[in-house]
């Protein structure tokens, strides 16, 4: 049994370096799932949930370009209570909501792409 535990961190550890290798951030979100476990979301099921979640609120919102971060970081955070609702901690959701954009929910891209820089406007 260690020796599993030994060889899934030896993994996780590898993946952790690839992601680094190709630049995994904002502008270039390599995978949720690896992301999800650096806030020890480990449920299989929340990477699920968050993207049925932005399928949710861009299909019911009268005009999905004026959703919000926080309006996903509210829901985002009813599912796994690790992402952060305060203000000032929306990168995690603005990786998020990047990677569903880009990789599930293409709709949900141009949104991805506003907040990114909005909160490069912040950082500035």
């Amino acid at each position: 049994m260690d020796e599993n535990v030994e060889e899934m961190k030896m993994l996780k550890k590898a993946m952790e370096e690839i992601a680094l290798y190709c630049d995994n951030g904002l502008d270039t979100p390599i995978s949720l799932s690896l992301y999800l476990q650096i806030f020890d979301i480990t449920d299989p099921a929340v990477k699920d949930k968050l993207i049925k979640k932005s399928k949710e609120l861009i299909s019911t919102a009268d005009d999905p370009q004026k959703l919000t971060v926080k309006d996903f970081q509210h829901e985002f955070h009813k599912i796994a209570s690790q992402i952060s609702i305060e203000p000032d901690e929306t990168a995690p959701t603005v990786y998020i909501v990047n990677w569903i954009g880009m990789y599930a929910v293409p709709e949900v891209y141009p949104l991805g792409v506003r907040f990114k820089r909005e909160l490069e406007a912040l950082d500035m």
